[in-house]
């Protein structure tokens, strides 16, 4: 309607100069069309998220209903395999003693995979409940519990004060449960081990980071870090994916740094951060 009443206008205001009206409608038409394309190709864009966000909520709703309903099965496998190895071991033998050990060993592996499966769709379907949180203390309070599980081991920790977060309490003490655990068991073989949680609070958003002196990684492969059944070494298939979808759902970023044999960075923001309260 716009393009038309212009038109319209120029078309009153110039009866003596035909050659300008043909290039001024030309000129209109042209825009109209570009105006057109980029009309269409915006309703697809939206249509395309919403069929997106559609399929991607649907996918989290059927693997946990599947991994959900698979938990009895496999406790049922478990139960009944330790019951012949109590009640049948003589008959059984050596070799069917062994056998029913790598049932259960599966079993159980598989059970603390659908655990972890559950647990990550958790973490998107979970309500988020945003607070202040002081992220250092967070982190002092997951080093005390690694630590008070293996007192023997020696470690040097480094926890930068004052870092603070705007975000769900819960979600971000998982994130850097995964995260320092992954620190703490890939320097368990280094007699000087050193964990470090701090940030670049210079940057905007403020960079945290989780740095250690362990097992480290090859670049090559740090695509597959945060994939779902995707690792490194013996890596948990599914804890650095946790750390990937609630770092997403805090609207931040995750990456990693690393060198096979010299320790590993991880790297994460979230929204809109200030170093302190």
């Amino acid at each position: 309607m716009v393009h038309h009443e212009a038109l319209v206008q120029l078309l009153s205001a110039t009866p003596e100069r035909p050659a300008l009206v043909v290039e001024s409608a030309r000129f209109f038409a042209e825009s109209l069309a570009a105006f057109d394309v980029s009309l269409r190709a915006d309703v697809a864009l939206r249509e395309a998220k919403v069929a997106a966000e559609n399929a991607n909520s649907e996918l989290e709703s059927f693997s946990y209903s599947v991994a959900h309903d698979l938990r009895a099965p496999l406790r049922s496998i478990d139960g009944f395999s330790h019951a012949l190895l109590e009640d049948c071991a003589e008959q059984l033998g050596d070799q069917g003693r062994e056998y029913l050990k790598y049932i259960r060993e599966s079993a159980q592996r598989m059970a603390q995979l659908i655990d972890d499966l559950l647990a990550l769709s958790r973490v998107t379907r979970t309500e988020m409940h945003r607070v202040r949180v002081d992220m250092s203390m967070l982190a002092r309070t997951v080093a005390e519990e690694l630590q008070a599980a293996d007192k023997h081991r020696a470690v040097t920790w480094t926890i930068q004060d004052g870092l603070w977060a705007t975000g769900d309490a819960r979600l971000l003490r998982a994130a850097l449960e995964n995260l320092l655990g992954n620190a703490w068991k890939f320097t368990g073989k280094h007699p000087e081990a050193r964990i470090q949680f701090g940030a670049l609070v210079d940057k905007h958003p403020i960079v945290y980071f989780v740095r250690d002196n362990g097992a480290g990684f090859d670049m090559t492969y740090k695509d597959k870090l945060f994939g779902v059944f995707q690792r490194l070494h013996s890596t948990d298939e599914f804890g650095l994916a946790t750390v990937q979808r609630i770092v997403r759902r805090h609207s931040g970023r995750v990456r990693a740094e690393g060198e096979t044999g010299r320790g590993a960075s991880f790297y994460f923001t979230l929204e809109e951060e200030t170093a302190a309260p």
